[in-house]
């Protein structure tokens, strides 16, 4: 029986220059986090910060 084919998702892409990039990998590598994990944890705790969530 074949498997459902998984789905990916949504990409969000970001303008950065290579000094940012290079600052968002270390802070993610530093937390133990994905760049992508850390952009979400911080989108997260400033929508809780704001009372958004």
């Amino acid at each position: 029986m074949d498997k459902p084919k998984a789905t990916r998702g949504r990409q969000l892409n970001i303008k950065a220059n290579d000094e940012e990039k290079a600052l968002l990998e270390k802070v993610a590598k530093t937390r133990g986090l994905s760049s992508s994990g850390l952009v979400r944890m911080l989108v997260a705790d400033e929508a809780r910060r704001l009372g958004i969530l």
